[in-house]
């Protein structure tokens, strides 16, 4: 007796069609035939009822789907009203073009489209055309961000106006508020009464604030991040609560790993970007990081809006004498210029054969509460088999484990290469 062999079968929804129809791909025709008619039946039966099944979770062309307080998450949608509400997101995950014919209402602070698939700028020429806010033609930085999540977007309906922070006097969100904008360095003249009187606050979701004892932003400070969620802090640290007199906040961006040292970004997708300078801004797709080079340059006074940075790195290898060549005094004594930006500061980061430096920097920088918010790491030795992958990439884990385990902050590889 003979054997034959069905391919797997596909079932496309008919909400993606432009004629609605059920497809059952996969089966010859010559196979199909071969079939009894109740095997074919069956397979109708099961194909129709799995349709059913996909028409549940995903609108067809010309519906509306309405999202409150959840998340929803769909390869792609086509001639559908999508309307968020409440604290809602929609995730798109497909490339190229996923919202065919949609449009989409994101109608509270909290309602937000994640296009995982498509980049920032794709979106910000191409889609937004299709966003509403609170009924408002989308306008970029007018009435919504267009940010970069990964190699994504995320549309956040967030003018510039839109105050993320909000201070309390009195611990747990009780007590005389106020409400804190972005860019905006906060003094004790521009934080009147609540100068050294915060004792809680709450942070939107998607910015940084960072909030320090000293109108220059020294002292003790923090640095907080709402990335995946709402901060509120109901308690400050003992060393802060009424006793903050600088505020800073920036919107922040969902940044990954991939980066690049030098003005060479073309066609390699990147994430990140630092030319140690300050020279500049970040594009929709990726972010510009700045550095403070050395003790005297560059300028830190800057438009750091125009700039859109989130992170800045401290001193380019002070431990060699063709670099920024600083002892570990010079650096603590001029530390509190970097912090005075509020951005989030990175340690001055060594070459690979001064960890002793960066080790006492750390010291010297915790006894006298100076914030370190992490760590960037240069790293260009080499193993000694070229044909053991394994044993160069344990190396290398092992020389991250060993910076950790001293400074106990996240690492940022900043600069790598095998032997160079």
């Amino acid at each position: 007796m003979g054997c034959w062999t069905l391919a797997p079968a596909e079932l496309e929804n008919p909400a993606f069609r432009p004629n609605p129809a059920l497809v059952l791909s996969g089966l010859k025709s010559d196979n199909w035939a071969m079939l009894s008619a109740r095997a074919q039946m069956q397979a109708r039966s099961l194909a129709y009822a799995a349709v059913a099944l996909l028409s549940m979770s995903l609108p067809g062309p010309g519906q509306t789907l309405q999202i409150t307080d959840q998340v929803v998450t769909y390869p792609a949608l086509t001639n559908t009203t999508v309307i968020l509400a409440g604290r809602a997101e929609l995730r798109i995950t497909g490339t190229g073009d996923p919202l065919p014919g949609c449009v989409v209402h994101l109608d509270s602070p909290d309602a937000w489209l994640l296009l995982s698939g498509v980049a920032p700028s794709q979106v910000a020429s191409s889609l937004l055309g299709r966003v509403r806010v609170n009924g408002a033609p989308a306008v970029r930085d007018g009435n919504l961000r267009v940010v970069q999540h990964a190699q994504g977007t995320l549309v956040i309906p967030h003018g510039p106006d839109f105050t993320p922070l909000e201070v309390f006097d009195g611990r747990y969100f009780t007590g005389p508020c106020k409400r804190l904008a972005c860019y905006t360095a906060y003094d004790s003249a521009r934080l009147s009464a609540m100068a050294a009187a915060i004792g809680s606050f709450k942070l939107k979701r998607g910015y940084l604030a960072t909030l320090a004892q000293q109108d220059n932003g020294s002292g003790t400070s923090r640095c907080y991040v709402a990335q995946d969620g709402d901060l509120e802090v109901g308690r400050l640290p003992a060393a802060l609560e009424n006793n903050v007199r600088f505020v800073r906040v920036f919107p922040w961006r969902w940044v990954s790993k991939k980066g690049i040292a030098g003005d060479i970004e073309a066609n390699l997708n990147i994430e990140w970007l630092y030319n140690w300078n300050i020279s500049r801004n970040s594009p929709l797709d990726w972010e510009y990081v700045p550095i403070r080079q050395n003790r005297w340059w560059p300028s830190l006074d800057q438009d750091w809006k125009a700039r859109g940075a989130t992170h800045l790195l401290g001193y380019n290898e002070p431990d060699r004498p063709d670099q920024a060549n600083m002892s570990v005094s010079d650096a603590i004594a001029t530390w509190p210029t970097l912090l005075a930006t509020g951005l989030r500061v990175g340690a001055p980061a060594v070459s690979d054969g001064g960890l002793s430096w960066l080790y006492d920097f750390i010291a010297q920088a915790d006894a006298a509460g100076l914030r370190v918010d992490f760590v960037p790491v240069h790293y260009y030795r080499c193993y000694g088999n070229p044909d053991d992958p394994t044993g160069t990439a344990n190396q290398f884990y092992n020389f991250l484990k060993g910076v950790y385990d001293v400074v106990k902050r996240p690492l940022w590889v900043t600069e790598w290469n095998n032997g160079a």
